[in-house]
Parts: C-alpha cells; sequence; structure tokens
C-alpha cells in the first residue's frame, strides 16, 4: 500500500450505535475507527432497524474527512466500503456482490449493510461516517426481516475472528480512500460496477407506479440508480425509490 494515511482503532464493549458515538468525535488520525461488541439501537439506510447478537458480529463505523470531495460525488465513499467488504468476504466466500446502494450480498442473502452519514460545508464533504454491521458468527436471525440473513458462520460453518476481518477490510478501504483523496474517483466506480448484484439480468422491480421488468443498467456518480424497462426506457431513482422483486 502507497497511502501515508494514519489509521486509529477504538473499541467499546456496548453503544447505542457506532455511528452515533463516532459522529461527534475529535479525531488524532486521518481515519478513525469505532467498533462494539453490541449495539443497543443498530440503524441502517433510511431508518430501519439492525439487528446483531452479543459479540457475534463486526459492528464498526468509520470517520473521515475528505479533502475536496464534492457532495455530488459522495457516494465513491459508499462504493470504497462496500468494495473492501465485499473483497475481503470474496477471499473465502463464493457469489459475493455489491447490491445497490451498498449492501452485501452471498448468493441471495445479506451478510453486511451500510449506513453513511455525512456532514456537508457548503457543496463539499466536511465528514463521512460510514457506519456497518457485517454478519460473522450469528447462527439465527429475526423472522420478517426485508431480505434473507445469512452469516460467515452459516456459510462456512467455521467461526471467525471479528477483529481479523476488520483489519482485512479497513487495509483495502484505506487504498480506495487513498485513490479518494487525490481524486481518483473513476477506478472505485469501475470496480463497483464489476461487483454489482444482479446488474444486465432481467428482473422485476417496482416502483411508485406499480411492477415492470428490466435491468439495472448502471450507478450514477450521485448513486442513483438507473434501470432500463421493457420499452428501452432509461428510468433513475434514489434509494428507496425503487425495489427489487427478483
Amino acid at each position: 500500500m502507497h497511502s501515508e494515511l494514519v489509521l486509529e482503532y477504538r473499541h467499546l464493549d456496548e453503544v447505542v450505535s457506532t455511528n452515533d458515538s463516532l459522529r461527534e468525535y475529535s479525531p488524532v488520525a486521518d481515519v478513525s475507527v469505532l467498533f462494539a461488541s453490541f449495539q443497543t439501537r443498530g440503524r441502517g439506510q433510511m431508518g430501519n432497524a439492525w439487528f446483531s447478537n452479543y459479540g457475534e458480529n463486526l459492528l464498526f463505523s468509520v470517520l473521515v474527512s475528505p479533502t475536496n470531495l464534492k457532495a455530488s460525488d459522495a457516494f465513491v465513499l459508499s462504493q470504497a466500503m462496500a468494495l473492501a467488504i465485499k473483497e475481503t468476504l470474496a477471499t473465502f466466500l463464493s457469489d459475493v456482490h455489491v447490491k445497490w446502494p451498498n449492501d452485501i450480498y452471498c448468493g441471495d442473502s445479506k451478510i453486511c449493510g451500510t449506513l453513511i452519514e455525512n456532514s456537508l460545508m457548503g457543496k463539499m464533504v466536511g465528514r463521512s461516517v460510514i457506519g456497518s454491521g457485517l454478519n460473522v458468527n450469528q447462527q439465527q436471525f429475526p423472522e420478517g426481516l426485508a431480505a434473507p440473513a445469512t452469516s460467515i458462520r452459516l456459510l462456512t460453518g467455521r467461526e471467525c475472528s471479528v477483529q481479523d476481518l476488520l483489519h482485512d477490510i479497513m487495509g483495502r478501504f484505506l487504498v480506495y480512500y487513498d485513490d479518494i483523496q487525490q481524486g481518483h474517483y473513476q477506478g472505485v466506480r469501475d470496480k463497483y460496477h464489476s461487483s454489482l448484484y444482479l446488474r444486465g439480468q432481467q428482473c422485476r422491480f417496482m416502483d411508485e407506479e406499480g411492477v415492470f421488468r428490466g435491468y439495472i443498467s448502471h450507478v450514477e456518480p450521485d448513486g442513483h440508480i438507473v434501470i432500463v424497462d421493457a420499452d428501452a426506457q432509461a428510468r433513475r431513482y434514489a434509494f428507496k425509490q425503487v425495489r427489487l422483486l427478483r
């Protein structure tokens, strides 16, 4: 790795959420990582809850203050973390993909979710808190989740070190973040597109007008997804405006 970025780790036994705990933190390094054994109120995207048993999963948030990153380009941070997690898992799991915008799927089951909260300074990103929950050793999950859940242990039959996973993920993230700091976004975006779950495959989707068929074409730099429908019309959506039905 050619990065000169300084990384710091902090661990707490229990927090309300790692994002909440890190948001007001005054960092002493370029990249600050907080990981916890348990969250009393873990959060996913758009207010969704995140469920995790004590000590069984990797619950962590990363605080960065990127240089000269426009708000319109902020999604590249989400892409970088998704790739870091996906690539770590792909070293020992098969069929690992990024489901837009930044969930990680193994097969058709969700293994990781990420919530990003940006603080803006005008049209630029001031600080970004990237919080992820990766299912590691948990073997049972609540019924009625929005997507079927899985974990590393369920897929491999073996327990896995949460801290080893965190260090591997952060090593990969630092490489991508170093590129972002230098203004090199395209490589991150290209790898993200090559990792997208079901990209180019005919699927059923639902938006506010109803169910339609189409395929995922690409994701724009600001995070909007573009789906081409059966009439060859490109439809553009923000998160939660469209749902994949397969």
